[in-house]
């Protein structure tokens, strides 16, 4: 996401919360049946190059002691794979083409890929079980390609192109929110961000320093807020336990942050930048890896990091040669187990 769209999401996420919820409040609890929310432009996704006939088949170098598997969008054809990473068998089950837009669950083998060129400032994408094979379970349109899964990978919650809320349970049914989703918790509540201040569903949460821009739910309790684009600040129990704020080149950017909320990777042109927010294991140096997109593993210790031809993974912990494989990633996600 570009610094230009985090900003206007931003806005959104402020504002749009109070425009919609007054259109929505009476249709709080409504639940709707769960056939897709919009139509999207008709046509192909904008690839065109033949299927690689080895998707599905590959076998890449394990990484010996990272959890999960990582679901990636293969630079060029845009193919959405993915691989089991102790054993570096590829997955047979893939999407050969989308629009290189990946959104995945954090479990479970589901996935929302995009399928069409933006229609303003909204990405059409198809929900798919990449368990089974050819299994589609309706599309929409993401406003400014923003959607969230929560942690169960059974939900995904996101504004369409009308700045309608929508909580869909997978194979279930679907809700209309009361204003643009930020996050979900850790037990499943929608969170909004309005001004600077959080709401778990209806329910006040903590207050920020400024107008909240972005959202991140920890593995250990923390939470994280972009503060104005220009500042991230960690909470646990609703109290700042640390604050850092972005250097100007950095600034209207979405961060990748770690498990633990201590630690925020940015791109910077082509180099993945870590950067400290006050209690990283790696130092306030951080660290610089030459790449384009990343995810960190669950339990921290790793990160992924794509470019245009390799993908690598470093062990940040342990240290030791990185693990290269030769594929190329647009965006990648690191699944738990």
């Amino acid at each position: 996401m570009k610094g230009r769209d985090l900003l206007i999401l931003g806005a959104v996420l402020l504002v749009v919360g109070f425009a919609v919820a007054d259109s929505l409040r009476s249709d709080e609890s409504r639940v709707e049946a769960r056939p897709t929310t919009t139509e999207p432009a008709e046509g192909a996704t904008t690839t065109t190059e033949a299927p690689d006939e080895n998707l599905g088949r590959e076998l890449f170098p394990e990484v010996s002691g990272a959890p999960g598997s990582i679901v990636l969008a293969q630079t060029g054809s845009c193919a959405i794979r993915e691989v089991d990473l102790p054993t570096g068998i590829e997955l047979p089950n893939v999407v050969e083409r989308s629009t290189c837009q990946l959104w995945a669950a954090p479990v479970t083998a589901k996935v929302a890929v995009g399928i069409a060129e933006p229609v303003g400032d909204a990405v059409p994408f198809r929900f798919l079980d990449l368990g089974r094979r050819g299994r589609d379970l309706g599309n929409s349109e993401a406003a400014f390609g923003f959607l969230v899964w929560s942690e169960d990978g059974q939900r995904a919650a996101w504004c369409n192109g009308r700045f309608e809320g929508i909580d869909l349970e997978l194979d279930g049914p679907r809700r209309r929110l009361d204003g643009c989703p930020a996050a979900y918790t850790p037990d499943g509540d929608i969170v909004y961000a309005r001004g600077d201040r959080l709401y778990i569903e209806e329910r006040p949460g903590l207050r920020a320093s400024g107008g909240i821009t972005g959202v991140h739910y920890g593995n250990d309790g923390s939470v994280a807020v972009i503060v104005d684009g220009a500042r991230i600040e960690r909470y646990v129990d609703d109290r700042l336990t640390h604050g850092f704020d972005l250097p100007e080149r950095y600034e209207g950017r979405l961060p990748v942050l770690s498990p633990d909320n201590c630690s925020a990777a940015f791109r910077a042109g082509d180099r993945i930048r870590i950067l400290d927010v006050g209690c990283s294991p790696f130092g306030r140096q951080g660290g610089l890896f030459f790449g384009h997109t990343a995810a960190w593993s669950p339990d921290g210790r790793w990160l992924v990091v794509g470019g245009a031809a390799e993908t690598t993974f470093y062990n940040l912990v342990d240290g030791g040669e990185p693990v290269v494989w030769p594929i190329g990633a647009a965006q990648i996600v690191w699944r738990r187990s």
